[in-house]
């Protein structure tokens, strides 16, 4: 009689602590896989997400937390020098070279030919000129220009330098300043012209090396106001 009692006491404990043993460890390993997707779906898929740029601002670009200014380097004519002009910008190489360290980085890349900028130049000019002759002659080499940039095999090597800071921003700008600056006048000593882009000049090359060297550019897509919608639809939000 008492076995009995037992077996059916232990029954009913079976009975009540499995399914709740069950349904806390079904809790424990469950996903949740639509909460999941659900959140990955709410984050905005943008190039600062996807390439961890967090700002591009006064010529510093700032990725995970790594500020950064980029330097367009001009070329040297290196076999068309004689011996003591190589002999010379060895040296200063040399010399340069000792300076760095690992907040320097160099890449090169190739680039459409692109006369946009020398063709508004000139179309301003020609605007100020009285002479009918100069006027026709600048015309014939805009339209020459134009003509160039259709070419699709007409490409130049443009040289770069990444400067980088660790600093935090406001010690960081003070710091790039003063490496621009440095780097700057050294490679003057050697005939060699440096450009330090622009907000404007970063996105065109990060465009360019993401989109394998587009036609469009982004200063004229900003001109011809292809920001208007944006700015709009932010200001009705």
């Amino acid at each position: 009689m008492i076995i009995s009692i037992c077996f059916i006491l232990a029954s009913i404990i079976l009975v009540i602590f499995v399914p709740l043993y069950v349904k806390k460890k079904n809790k424990l390993y469950s996903f949740k896989p639509q909460e999941n997707l659900f959140s990955i779906k709410k984050q905005k898929k943008d190039i600062r997400r996807i390439w961890g740029i967090d700002r591009i601002q006064d010529g510093i670009l700032t990725i995970n937390g790594r500020h950064s200014i980029i330097v367009e380097l001009g070329s040297i004519e290196y076999k068309l020098l004689n011996d003591d002009e190589q002999n010379n910008i060895d040296s200063n190489l040399i010399k340069l070279g000792k300076t760095f360290n690992n907040q320097f980085q160099f890449f090169s890349t190739t680039e459409k030919i692109d006369t946009t900028d020398k063709i508004e130049a000139i179309r301003n000019n020609i605007e100020l000129q009285k002479n009918n002759n100069i006027k026709e002659y600048g015309e014939s080499i805009i339209e020459y220009l134009e003509e160039i940039m259709q070419e699709d095999d007409l490409y130049v090597r443009k040289n770069y330098c990444i400067i980088d800071s660790l600093e935090p921003l406001e010690k960081a700008e003070i710091e790039l300043d003063k490496y621009y600056n440095e780097f700057k006048y050294n490679l003057a000593t050697i005939k060699v012209k440096t450009k330090r882009l622009s907000d404007i000049d970063i996105m065109e090359l990060i465009n360019r090396e993401l989109n394998k060297n587009p036609n469009e550019k982004i200063k004229n897509m900003i001109k011809n106001g292809g920001l208007d919608l944006y700015v709009s639809s932010e200001n009705k939000t």
